[in-house]
C-alpha cells in the first residue's frame, strides 16, 4: 500500500511541471512591464522566462547544464537589448527595425534582464559548488 502511494506521488511529481506556466507568465510579465512602463516588471519577466525555459530544457534532457544555458541566455539578452538601446537612441541604425518604436526601453530591459540572469546563475552555480565541496557545473 505504501510503496502505491509512493508510485503515485512520485508519477504527479513527474507530470506537473511548472515550467511552461512559468515561460507565459515571463513573457507576459515582461510585455506587460514595457507597455505599462514598469521597468522591474519587464526585467523580472524576462529573468523568469530564460530561466523557465532552461528548467524545460533540463527537464527534457536537451542540456545537462541548465544554469551554463541560463547564462547563455543572459549574455544573448545583453547583446540583443544592447542593440536595440543603441537603435533606439539613435547611436546607429538598423534598417528592418527603422519603423519600430520603443526599442530603447525594450533594449534596457533586455540588458538589465541579462545581467540579473547572469548574476543570479553565477550566485547559484558557486552556492551549489559550496555545498558540494567542489564544483558543481563547468
Amino acid at each position: 500500500m505504501a510503496d502505491h502511494s509512493r508510485r503515485a506521488t512520485a508519477e504527479r511529481t513527474e507530470a506537473a511541471k511548472p515550467w511552461p506556466v512559468l515561460v507565459a507568465v515571463g513573457l507576459t510579465g515582461s510585455e506587460v512591464g514595457i507597455v505599462v512602463g514598469l521597468l522591474p516588471v519587464a526585467v523580472v519577466g524576462l529573468v523568469v522566462f530564460a530561466v523557465s525555459v532552461a528548467g524545460i530544457l533540463a527537464d527534457a534532457d536537451y542540456v545537462e547544464r541548465p544554469l551554463a544555458l541560463a547564462i547563455q541566455f543572459g549574455v544573448a539578452f545583453v547583446v540583443g537589448g544592447a542593440g536595440l538601446a543603441a537603435h533606439g537612441t539613435g547611436a546607429f541604425t538598423i534598417g528592418p527595425l527603422e519603423p519600430l518604436s520603443g526599442l530603447t526601453s525594450r533594449g534596457i530591459a533586455l540588458v538589465l534582464a541579462g545581467i540579473v540572469t547572469i548574476v543570479g546563475a553565477e550566485f547559484v552555480r558557486s552556492r551549489r559548488a559550496k555545498e558540494s565541496g567542489g564544483s558543481v557545473e563547468p
